[in-house]
């Protein structure tokens, strides 16, 4: 049986055993794709906010206001969008001279002018002042309390001062906090190291959820912790979420509530980018498309893909990631098949601390991307066809088995899981994801 992915200008071809039971999970949304007026669809959400009072119409004149965008590692389009919400504060008597816009930056690398630029559209960026956030000066965050897991909050000292916070992001599968936008871009967005560092502890308690995607926030402390923010901070807050399609193209809008809003962009997502499955699956074939850029986000595929799989299962996976590991430096680790016996004789609660023995000084957000990879050698075995990886490169890595051609990652994904297996395939695994059992 032949299957048809995604692949660049083209597609890239694979057979797998006509012995295998295929499937193909489908849409929870399959009607007819409309298209949509980008603009058009922000300015509707802004004039019927979900759970607040519109932007215009509000007495703004003489108030503090902070916009928190998310950064250049996020493909949200602000640039096509800001200037309405720019105009919307403007005839609500707002000025634009007691606005601060702050990049949700997190612990990522600062952001240039000409990068900012590009973000928010260089016409709007002269008309607002603007800052990088400093995760790493507690001085520049202000402490604004506890969450009911003990996370102490730390959190961008403008924060404190401001009397509207606008935040805008983007409404995907999260590895962790299930779907990206809402409070996230405040926390981790502009918090402070320490207070992102053991909120992020949460993915490495009980019962070892590594891997969150697409999980609702009612069930999901990752997210639950970060949403206790919100009562936390005195200013009124009201968020601009959008939904992209495969092309990066605005097809939803949410505005309003910061929470409220976000649930109606969760439900959204789910239902253009949710693929229907049955059940767990004994192996996945997963393609990167759209997430070509580089080897780490082509990775999405695998985290968005991965709560189909059953325990023990195979993971085949085509990645393009055309520029390689670009920004990634591996370090050398222990060889593949000593490293997966190390793990599943020590067993899911003992991960974090192995972690913390063997690879020492690590970054938060290294840490845990770190300790995410352990944990999917420890369930899974993976195999991965990445044409711009080299073997020393992908040796490197050390927590998959490189397969040279295409066929190679079939070819062991039989010998794991047999020639009478169930195998759910996903050719977009870059932007969509599985909902089991529904």
């Amino acid at each position: 049986m032949e299957v048809k992915l995604p692949w660049g200008p083209g597609s890239l071809s694979v057979d797998v055993p006509d012995t295998w039971n295929v499937i193909f999970p489908e849409r929870k949304s399959a009607g007819k794709k409309k298209k949509v007026d980008e603009l058009a669809a922000v300015k509707e959400s802004l004039k019927k906010p979900v759970g607040a009072k519109p932007l215009q119409g509000r007495k703004l004149r003489g108030k503090k206001i902070v916009i928190v965008v998310d950064d250049n590692t996020r493909p949200t389009p602000a640039h096509k969008f800001f200037h309405i919400i720019l105009d919307a504060l403007k005839k609500s008597g707002a000025s634009l001279k007691a606005v601060t816009v702050i990049p949700a930056l997190g612990i990522h690398t600062p952001m240039n002018v000409s990068e900012m630029a590009e973000k928010i559209g260089a016409a709007n960026l002269k008309k607002v002042k603007w800052e990088n956030h400093d995760a790493f000066d507690l001085n520049k965050n202000h402490y604004f309390g506890s969450t009911s897991r003990n996370t102490p909050i730390y959190l961008n000292r403008r924060l404190k001062d401001a009397d509207l916070v606008v935040l805008v992001g983007l409404v995907e599968p999260h590895l962790w906090a299930g779907f990206g936008g809402g409070m996230k871009n405040i926390l981790p967005g502009v918090a402070y190291s320490e207070t992102i560092g053991i909120h992020h502890e949460i993915i490495a308690e009980p019962p070892y959820r590594f891997n969150r995607v697409g999980v609702m926030p009612e069930e999901n402390s990752f997210r639950q912790d970060l949403e206790e923010i919100r009562r936390m901070i005195a200013a009124d807050i009201f968020c601009v979420n959008v939904v992209l399609d495969h092309g990066g193209k605005i097809i939803a809008s949410f505005a309003g509530d910061p929470i409220k809003a976000h649930r109606a962009g969760i439900a959204f997502n789910r239902a253009v980018c949710g693929l229907e499955i049955e059940r767990q699956v004994d192996g996945i074939i997963v393609n990167s498309f759209p997430m070509d850029i580089n080897f780490k986000q082509s990775m999405k595929c695998v985290g968005n893909s991965l709560p189909a799989l059953a325990p023990g299962g195979a993971v085949m996976a085509f990645m393009r990631a055309e520029r390689g590991l670009d920004d990634i430096k591996p370090p050398k680790g222990a060889p593949l098949p000593v490293l997966k016996a190390i793990l599943r004789l020590i067993g899911p609660a003992r991960v974090r601390g192995f972690l913390d023995r063997v690879r020492k000084g690590l970054g938060v957000e290294e840490k845990f991307l770190v300790y995410y990879s352990l944990q999917l050698v420890r369930q899974y075995d993976m195999y991965f066809y990445v044409p711009s990886l080299s073997a020393g490169e992908a040796k490197q890595l050390g927590f998959f088995v490189r397969c040279a051609e295409p066929a190679d990652v079939i070819r062991h994904g039989v010998k794991k899981i047999g020639k009478h297996a169930t195998v759910a395939v996903f050719p977009e695994g870059g932007v969509t994801f599985p909902i089991v059992g529904e």
